[in-house]
């Protein structure tokens, strides 16, 4: 083996990789040509590979700044998009439900073209919001999220309208036989999570029946907005879409967001679909033949924050 060979082999254990690259002139066991063909050979190679190597710190440089690029998209709300994480913000977005400074739901008794509005305009601004993120947001990154569905509270109010149908008679499900129900308590109240799901599915909790539906609140792309699934046991009710909960960051003592934390829902914008209604035949619980369609707005209640002008329609 030749000097020249020993000092490559000597250079890549003492000194790594750019040793060899340095020392890849002495090694080539290039013909006698003389002294300036050597030189001219060796100081080609050094070029080519110096050109290799600088292109591929440029791709690296390139793929990183792409991937910071991705990452900080995808975890920052754009300033439209932070409208849909509270009552606040949503005013902006929806003039319809800001009534002198206040969010108000609009009354479909008193206002119904008011109502409709909001509750069309909401749904339709969710989706649009919703494409804005799932196209500016790195997929992967979406997808490698951890499930952190919206918390729901028990206790629900809600503003609706709805007309239902068993193939004979035609008439409303609200109160008095009115098209809307203004402030009525939702169905969804005892609404509690499923303790099997670890709180990811929830149950609508009452006397009778127990268990009248349950409830899959999924997760998107926002981390404010959940798209919801129902299924009702005594009407064949779902909920299609669209229908969303909307929900605000709990605050610390100073009032600043946590956005560590689960989000806890404000508001509840759904279309309500029943095929069904349940009857006793014979002894037997049956389901007959029944059509129901309601547009709705719910939202959580405490206390005497819970009055309500009667009972909604019911699954």
């Amino acid at each position: 083996m030749s000097v020249s060979s020993e000092r490559m082999r000597t250079g890549v254990h003492e000194n790594g990789e750019l040793s060899l690259i340095l020392s890849c002139g002495a090694v080539l066991g290039l013909p006698k040509r003389g002294r300036n063909a050597k030189i001219r050979a060796g100081s080609e190679f050094i070029r080519s590979i110096s050109a290799m190597f600088i292109f591929t710190i440029r791709t690296v440089v390139l793929a990183v700044a792409v991937s910071a690029s991705s990452l900080s998209s995808a975890a920052t709300l754009s300033a439209q998009s932070e409208l849909l994480c509270s009552p606040e913000g949503l005013m902006r977005l929806i003039p319809q439900f800001n009534v002198n400074g206040q969010f108000t739901i609009p009354n479909p008794n008193t206002d119904l073209q008011k109502f409709l509005s909001a509750q069309q305009g909401l749904s339709n601004a969710i989706d649009m919001i919703l494409a804005q993120e799932n196209i500016s947001q790195n997929p992967s990154n979406v997808g490698s999220l951890p499930s952190r569905p919206l918390i729901f509270a028990s206790n629900w109010l809600s503003s609706e309208v709805g007309i239902q149908t068993d193939g004979t008679n035609l008439n409303s499900p609200e109160p008095g036989g009115k098209f809307g129900g203004y402030r009525v308590q939702s169905f969804l109240t005892g609404l509690t999570p499923v303790p099997l799901s670890q709180g990811s599915i929830y149950v609508i909790k009452q006397s009778n029946p127990t268990y009248q539906a349950l409830v899959y609140p999924m997760p998107t792309s926002h981390p404010c907005v959940n798209r919801l699934v129902l299924g009702a046991d005594n009407t064949a009710g779902s909920w299609p879409a669209p229908t969303y909960a909307l929900g605000r960051y709990q605050l610390d003592n100073s009032g600043v967001p946590m956005r560590d934390k689960p989000l806890i829902t404000y508001l509840i914008v759904n279309i309500c679909l029943d095929l069904a209604k349940s009857a006793v035949i014979n002894r037997q619980s049956v389901l007959r033949p029944n059509a129901m369609i309601i547009l709705a707005l719910h939202w959580p209640c405490e206390g005497s924050g819970c009055a309500n002008n009667g009972i909604g329609h019911q699954h």
